[in-house]
């Protein structure tokens, strides 16, 4: 059977005041995998652009296939401005970028090329109607497992974007805070227990099974026979630096676990421990490739 991944979802510069990092979800998750020794194909699209060219640039460098790469005519490779303040950091994710304007038929020839055991699909990426119906052309096509990651970036999510999401994954990833807000949007009674609104989210949308992210406080994951796990939170090795893409790195290890058959509490603890790790560094992937090899 194949072991392909496919991620589709934005790759963009998160631009800081002194430098502009690569990153997007897809892209970080993309990143670890292949790092793990997985077989991935990133599905996004970049601009023409010197941006965009540093993108395939770092793809390229660290062996990241670029077949699943497209160049948009009109649109600019996408950023996300750090607006640096008193109060922390905020992220303004501009609108109409290349990552809006994939096009079907090189999405739909690849996956024939290599059939996808799992698919990866952001939830930031279906945020306008086209990308929306290329999901959902794309979905229907792979018969893999569906792996949705939420992510939600105000204002670029709206109920009719999560509820696709949510009616086509098998597996979902969401973290404590996202959970209520999306139970909300999807009009489920509010609930003060996580567990309760973890359990309604799953069996309304007929989800497999579901990983919840706590930060500090750990994660636990439910499945559709009423199994949960709860896995305490990992203790740094290394000084905190940022937690930047901690969830993206979480994502990656949950991932190579379900193709590799791992019990979900070893799943759990070593993406605890992982997320843990990249908490350390500054950004969300390493600069240096051995920084994985304890995680090999």
């Amino acid at each position: 059977m194949s072991n392909a991944i496919m991620i589709l979802g934005e790759v963009l510069g998160d631009v800081f005041p002194e430098q502009t990092i690569i990153g997007g979800a897809p892209y970080n998750v993309a990143r670890h995998c292949h790092a793990f020794g997985l077989d991935v194909h990133l599905l996004t699209a970049v601009g023409k652009d010197a941006l965009g060219e540093r993108i395939v640039a770092e793809m390229q460098a660290c062996g990241l296939p670029i077949s699943g790469m497209q160049v948009s005519d009109t649109l600019p490779s996408g950023q996300v401005m750090v607006h640096l303040g008193a109060q922390g950091h905020r992220f303004e994710i501009l609108d109409q970028q290349a990552y809006d304007d994939l096009q079907w038929p090189p999405v739909e020839a690849l996956t024939k090329q290599h059939p996808p055991r799992l698919v990866y699909i952001g939830s930031l990426a279906l945020r306008h109607a086209p990308m929306q119906a290329l999901a959902d052309q794309w979905l229907k096509m792979c018969t893999a497992t569906v792996f949705c990651d939420i992510n939600l970036r105000a204002p670029w999510y709206d109920a009719h974007s999560l509820r696709q999401v949510l009616q086509a994954a098998d597996i979902l990833k969401i973290n404590h805070e996202e959970l209520p807000e999306v139970c909300a949007l999807m009009g489920l009674p509010a609930s003060s227990d996580i567990n309760d609104s973890a359990r309604q989210l799953l069996m309304v949308f007929g989800l497999s099974e579901m990983f919840v992210t706590c930060g500090e406080q750990g994660s636990f994951w439910l499945d559709a026979y009423g199994n949960g796990f709860r896995a305490p939170p990992m203790k740094l090795q290394a000084p905190f630096v940022d937690s930047v893409g901690a969830g993206d790195a979480y994502t990656a290890v949950v991932i190579r676990g379900l193709l590799a058959g791992w019990s979900r509490q070893t799943m759990l603890t070593r993406a605890a421990w992982f997320a843990a790790s990249v908490c350390g560094i500054r950004g969300a992937v390493p600069a240096q490739a051995d920084f994985y090899d304890d995680f090999l």
